[in-house]
């Protein structure tokens, strides 16, 4: 079977050519075709900022631009030059015997599908641009993306990207996602586009952490016991740093979380009345 024959004829490159445009639907998705300097062009009609016709936007040396919030888009592979957008989904086309044809077969489907809204996800968390959170969300979940998965994203971004480490995002995060366990599926959905904006808009204009490494391995390291003693000395007088190689460095050594809990919680402690200097 030829490609024209699995495409669905749209009219001649002649009308085409007088009209500039045309909007169509093709095995019931809304398409736009444009001519444009030359050779044809099919898209998604549908703006995905806001769903604006791209039918009534305008073209100028191969860039789209949408006539509502004027997200510009390469006329050619639909890739979007405005972050706060997206990718538009374009269509095969070819022009046989003067007629155009278009088809909808290629299309992103399963692992493809997800790998491209992790990544705008990712794109979202680091602009910090909510539209672009929900929408990932809405896609990766309705793909069969667990929830706990889009929550361990969000706390790897949180201590990836902020200097300090876990902040008030990560800990609205982590509130969301315990409250959503008992509610509905929108319930989840709403939880965590909340828990994610919280982290991404926690980590915005920060500079990322860089983590810090255990002790030296080529010795015998410290027992958990000096370990534990030396990383309340160094909470007490607020070495973070000191601190933080001591609890790696415990973890390296195949401390069990309880091992870890006594830790932070005997620090924690310490003080009758706690402050963020300390804790």
């Amino acid at each position: 079977m030829t490609e024209a024959t699995k495409s669905i004829p749209i009219c001649t490159i002649e009308e085409l050519k007088q009209k500039g445009y045309l909007s169509v639907i093709v095995q019931g998705h809304d398409i736009v075709v444009f001519y444009s300097e030359g050779s044809v062009y099919a898209l998604d009609n549908r703006c995905p900022h806001m769903g604006f016709p791209l039918s009534r936007g305008s073209t100028k040396d191969g860039i789209l631009t949408c006539d509502w919030h004027h997200a510009r888009f390469d006329i050619k592979t639909g890739g979007c030059f405005d972050l706060w957008a997206d990718d538009v989904p374009v269509f095969p086309v070819n022009v046989i015997g003067g007629r155009i044809f278009v088809s909808t077969d290629r299309r992103r489907r399963g692992e493809e599908l997800q790998a491209y809204y992790l990544r705008r996800l990712n794109d979202g968390m680091e602009q910090n641009i909510g539209l672009i959170i929900a929408k990932s969300i809405l896609a990766l979940v309705s793909e069969g993306m667990a929830p706990s998965e889009l929550f361990r994203r969000g706390l790897e971004h949180g201590t990836k990207f902020r200097q300090e480490g876990w902040g008030s995002g990560l800990t609205i995060l982590t509130c969301m996602m315990n409250i959503a366990i008992h509610g509905t599926q929108d319930d989840k959905l709403r939880a965590l586009y909340h828990g994610l904006s919280a982290v991404s808009n926690d980590c915005s204009g920060q500079p990322p952490r860089f983590p810090v490494g255990p002790l030296p391995q080529e010795r015998e390291i410290p027992d958990k016991v000096t370990l534990k003693r030396w990383f309340r000395h160094f909470i007490e007088v607020r070495d973070g740093d000191g601190a933080e190689r001591c609890l790696v460095t415990t973890i390296r050594a195949g401390a069990g979380p309880e091992n870890i809990a006594d830790m932070l919680f005997t620090a924690a402690t310490d003080h009758r009345f706690l402050d963020s200097g300390h804790v």
